[in-house]
């Protein structure tokens, strides 16, 4: 099987190009500072490329500077000791009148239509692809609250993609389960016509965590998912890196997540314990704890001993989404854990609940 296919991808799996080390004699004038720039930006989600996440939301007057984006761009020219080709204001109108092409396009066709879709080429290894063009476009798309983009790929990585074996099993463990209903997205060719409980409409809750995480880099982070249900969030941050442990002691998510990480390609430490008496755990620096806290609140033994493994475990900062009782939930964790302050990233709701996003912060 040989040549190349258009197909739809989800926006979390979109990931900007790396240069290895066979490609940097390709790069004019090369430079180890310019490597150094580019490695910045380079193997991230598109998600998470905020030089040119910058540009599309000045232009959406959702920023008030484009600034990161005039340093990326004035820095891959300085870097190889080369004068930038455009000024400031330049590169701006340049990019606006680009701008608005697109959203004419994308207003007129349903498909957003292009010559030529970017190429892309499927990292088997993380389950993600990177972008070899286009990288304007994707953010461009993923700015305007698409949650997936047409691109070019090989017929081989599109059977990689697909892992037919993979996907018998978690057909296995649905009908074992008699399950039809899935709470997160399944980023799978076959599951992305399915409709999840949340996480379907930007922004969505994780991709109001990754605009709080900005441009740290995750490779090599220590983080916990507590209750990952079927691993939607796991397998985002391992993907970037991470060093990922998802509990999960609910038997049919436990089972259908192994599944998933077979099948979309990514491994991470999954455990099925109850966070507050597993003896396996290790220190984290980061936490996630969404839509779980507020189910043991009301027996006070849980609830403590939930705390106490929470100041043992996680030492940087703790995503969390509260239940329909966010006030009661923020007062037990500041007052009963390390974290000192916490800041509200967003307004949400699900399951028939109005709830509350935000991160709990050691300092």
């Amino acid at each position: 099987m040989s040549g190349y296919v258009n197909v739809d991808v989800p926006i979390e799996l979109l990931f900007t190009d790396l240069v290895t080390e066979e490609r940097k004699k390709d790069i004019p004038n090369y430079t180890d500072s310019w490597y150094e720039h580019h490695k910045l930006s380079a193997d991230m989600p598109i998600m998470r490329f905020d030089s040119h996440k910058s540009l599309y939301r000045y232009f959406m007057n959702e920023q008030t500077s484009p600034s990161a984006y005039l340093d990326w761009y004035k820095n891959i020219f300085l870097t190889r000791g080369i004068a930038p080709p455009l000024q400031d204001e330049e590169v701006i109108a340049f990019r606006k009148n680009q701008y608005h092409m697109m959203k004419v396009d994308l207003s007129s066709n349903n498909a957003f239509s292009y010559q030529e879709p970017p190429l892309a080429k499927f990292n088997r290894a993380g389950g993600y692809f990177n972008l070899k063009d286009g990288h304007h476009r994707s953010t461009f798309l993923y700015c305007q609250g698409k949650r997936s983009m047409k691109v070019k790929i090989s017929s081989e990585d599109y059977m990689d993609w697909m892992n037919i074996e993979g996907l018998s099993e978690v057909a296995d463990s649905f009908q074992r389960h008699q399950r039809s209903l899935i709470y997160t997205p399944i980023l799978h060719p076959s599951y992305l016509h399915w409709k999840s409980e949340r996480d379907q409409t930007y922004p969505t809750r994780l991709d109001v965590m990754m605009d709080f995480l900005g441009s740290r880099s995750l490779l090599g982070t220590k983080v916990i998912d507590i209750g990952c249900n079927i691993g939607y969030y796991a397998r985002h941050f391992a993907r970037e890196g991470a060093h990922v442990t998802g509990l999960e002691p609910l038997a049919e998510h436990y089972d259908l997540a192994l599944r998933l990480n077979r099948l979309e390609r990514v491994n991470f430490n999954l455990l099925p314990d109850r966070f507050e008496s597993s003896s396996r755990l290790q220190r984290y620096e980061i936490g996630l704890l969404l839509t779980v806290f507020y189910h043991l609140m009301g027996d006070r033994d849980i609830r403590n001993a939930f705390l106490r493994q929470i100041n043992q475990c996680i030492t940087d900062m703790l995503f969390w989404e509260s239940g329909g009782e966010p006030e009661t939930e923020k007062s037990l964790l500041l007052q009963n854990t390390h974290f000192t302050r916490y800041v509200k990233l967003a307004a949400t709701s699900g399951t028939g609940k109005i709830r509350e996003l935000g991160v709990f912060l050691k300092t």
